[in-house]
């Protein structure tokens, strides 16, 4: 098993050469290559309700670089696999460039395996920095049909957002970085296991720069403007699982230390009740859609052991959101509807089960802060489901694309029967935020208040991060010693 995994782990990056030299297997590739994701992952026990013994690679051992395919990882590798899948089928000959963004494809499907499965610092410094590369290319490159070139403003637009997300994600990855070397220099060792001996100082730059990449809180302001500019699919990608590749790193981090574990959870409350009242006063789907991605950041890392799960549920629902609102054919409104069912926590969908289970992990009084958030998340799948198709990039053409990844993504988030889910308290809070957040989301329009936007640009973000980075260092030290280091 052991060289498997390491064969599987290797094998986009070397697809992705090698389709340089042969062009015609780009596409071959890149399905084959999902394929083989999401059969790994089911054989890890990626299935919601299955299980499998946690795989443990140590490759050096001084420094402490390891691997690690746990239940989080494999159900985060079966929704990379799936979504790239139904991604890959969108990149047909009708698209300008459709080789080089499968090529892309592969680099970022790659990366992103290698983020969720590493067990030592440098190694999801590395996958961070190539995953921030090739999705940087899918947003300037974006997608465009032969007969219906890009607008020449737009393509501009699209650069300069591709620009100011690779600069925040290299300041984020900076502090990173640096909290690394200072893990290193204290500990001697690289392995998440020697966090729980790290300084406060070194946790705080190490969290942000995941809080950053994961877009969780103010470090992720940088999302809804990357989202809504993103071509459609390649905002399936985005949400799907790229941005995931951060938060599960942070995961895994607060695994290894009880410090950054406490402070997880105030986080947690943070991201999701940021996200859901600015995504409450957006006007446009895909920026109500980009919003709740933020607050749905803090579902993911707020109970650790549910994360993968989380994870794998918001990453097929968002995708049939995105691709559901760019599309005027009959499948747009069963991607709509079951995408908008599983985010609002409809019973029976995969939805349901995980934010059941994860609310279920949580103190009283995180349980019933993010029930109220997830009223607020109800009310956002109303209004997106009253929405009007966008017009912003086009609409995607209709074809059996819509249907595959309709039955890819769909048939996914129907896999929601997890018994321990389904007991009268988690019903409760369910029909609770259904019962509240279905009227408030079908009459919000007509209440009568300003909606206001909150300040993206690249100045905000970079503050962001600078705020960010303070508070958690307060935080951290507060909890570790009472006192700043």
């Amino acid at each position: 098993m052991t060289e498997l995994t390491l064969v599987w782990v290797a094998l986009p990056f070397l697809f992705a050469f090698a389709t340089y030299l042969m062009p015609a297997l780009t596409r071959p590739s890149l399905v084959g290559m999902a394929a083989l994701t999401v059969a790994y992952a089911v054989y890890q026990g990626g299935l919601p309700g299955t299980t499998a013994a946690p795989l443990e690679l140590q490759l050096l051992d001084h420094f402490g670089v390891t691997l690690r395919i746990d239940a989080n990882a494999a159900a985060m590798l079966l929704a990379h696999g799936l979504i790239t899948l139904g991604v890959a089928l969108y990149l047909d000959r009708r698209f300008v460039g459709s080789r080089f963004l499968a090529m892309q494809l592969l680099i970022v499907h790659g990366s992103a395996n290698a983020v969720v499965i590493s067990a030592d610092l440098i190694s999801v410094y590395v996958a961070l920095e190539v995953l921030s590369i090739g999705v940087f290319l899918l947003l300037t490159y974006g997608r465009r049909a032969e007969s219906q070139p890009t607008a020449g403003d737009h393509r501009d637009r699209q650069l300069w957002v591709g620009l100011r997300y690779l600069f925040m994600s290299n300041v984020a990855m900076l502090f990173y970085l640096m909290g690394a070397i200072l893990v290193y220099v204290r500990t001697g060792s690289l392995a998440m296991s020697s966090l729980a001996m790290a300084a406060p100082t070194a946790l705080a730059l190490i969290a942000v720069g995941l809080l950053a990449k994961g877009a969780v809180f103010v470090a992720g302001l940088w999302l809804p403007l990357t989202y809504i500019t993103a071509d459609p699919v390649i905002a399936a990608v985005l949400s799907g699982f790229t941005t995931k590749a951060g938060a599960m790193a942070l995961v895994h981090c607060s695994e290894a230390s009880p410090a950054l574990a406490q402070g997880l959870s105030y986080l947690s409350a943070g991201s999701a009740v940021f996200g859901i009242l600015l995504a409450l006063m957006a006007s446009t789907p895909q920026r109500l859609l980009a919003w709740s991605s933020v607050s749905q950041m803090g579902f993911v890392i707020a109970a650790p052991q549910w994360a993968g799960l989380y994870g794998l549920a918001h990453g097929l629902a968002k995708p049939l959101l995105f691709v559901g609102t760019a599309i005027t054919s009959r499948w747009r409104w069963p991607m709509l509807i079951l995408g908008a069912a599983s985010l609002a926590g409809v019973p029976g969908s995969l939805g349901y089960a995980a934010k059941a289970l994860t609310l279920s992990a949580l103190d009283p009084w995180h349980e019933w802060l993010l029930v109220g958030v997830t009223i607020g998340t109800t009310c956002v799948a109303v209004r997106v489901l009253r929405s009007s198709p966008s017009q912003i990039s086009g609409n995607i053409p209709s074809s059996w694309q819509d249907q595959a990844a309709l039955a890819l993504w769909g048939g996914g988030l129907l896999w929601g029967w997890l018994p321990a889910a389904y007991d009268v308290d988690n019903l409760l809070k369910a029909l609770l935020s259904l019962g509240a957040g279905i009227p408030l989301g079908w009459f919000w329009e007509r209440i009568p208040w300003q909606r206001r936007s909150v300040n993206e640009g690249l100045e905000a973000v970079v503050g962001g991060l600078s705020v960010v980075l303070v508070l958690v260092w307060v935080l951290l030290a507060g909890w570790n010693y009472g006192t700043l280091p």
